[in-house]
């Protein structure tokens, strides 16, 4: 087989292990990655209850600060009346007294109301906080086990960054260049198999001249409907 074939074979098949390795890694991390997640949505609704339960502490306040203002004016009422010159300055100061005490009765109601609700909404961001703790520690222990799997299977990734590094320094630059060409569109499938005289990246049948030439070996041939490299497996080859 020619010779830059035969590297461009290996580094392609270097490539296609370190996607294999991609998943591996995902399944690895998948346990601490739900937890993480789970975490995260908890994390994103304990900041919603303290904005909201800001929000309810600025109405509660907004509520104190009109009974303050109301009874204000219940004081200056009462004082209009002791200096009531008429019946009818009487009554009108007695109508705006009602209407002032109804107010005030009003914002209390929603003082009772919102302090109810700021007892419950602390009461769930307190089981909130004790979840994520919970699941903080659950990250915690799982993380131990994770990262021993995942040492290992960087230790694969970096062993075969090694041989893929040695393999380039030693290729001709312009037949690398010819493969990252390639790769930028068809990415791990660059390089890949005939079988049944058919490209295994597009899956178009190649004519009879092009397979013999592929069979052969002796030169690199692509595909001629999707420009893949091509070559046969030892499988297809001792069929023939």
């Amino acid at each position: 087989m020619n010779k830059f074939l035969e590297e461009l074979i290996e580094l392609n098949r270097l490539e296609r292990k370190l996607k294999e390795l991609e998943p591996v890694e995902a399944n690895i991390k998948a346990p601490v990655t739900k937890l993480e997640n789970q975490k995260k949505a908890l994390e994103e609704r304990f900041e919603k209850l303290e904005e909201e339960i800001r929000n309810i502490k600025l109405k509660k306040s907004k509520n104190e600060l009109l009974i303050k203002e109301l009874k204000e004016k219940l004081n200056s009422i009462e004082e209009k009346q002791g200096k009531a010159k008429t019946e009818k300055e009487f009554k009108a100061l007695q109508i705006e007294e009602e209407l002032a005490r109804e107010q005030i009765e009003a914002a209390n109601e929603e003082i009772a109301k919102f302090e109810k609700q700021l007892e419950l909404k602390n009461e769930e961001k307190e089981n909130l906080a004790k979840e994520i703790e919970k699941i903080d520690a659950e990250i915690t222990l799982l993380s131990v086990d994770v990262e021993k799997k995942l040492d290992t299977v960087r230790k694969q990734k970096e062993e075969i960054y090694k041989k893929k590094e040695e393999l380039i320094n030693k290729m001709n630059p312009q037949i690398y260049r010819f493969y990252e060409k390639i790769k930028r569109w068809a990415e791990i499938t660059a390089v890949t198999p005939v079988r049944k005289q058919a490209c295994t990246g597009c899956n178009m049948k190649i004519s009879d001249k092009i397979y013999s030439e592929v069979l052969k070996g002796e030169e690199i041939v692509t595909c001629p409907h999707c420009g893949r490299v091509l070559f046969v497996e030892d499988t297809e080859e001792s069929e023939k």
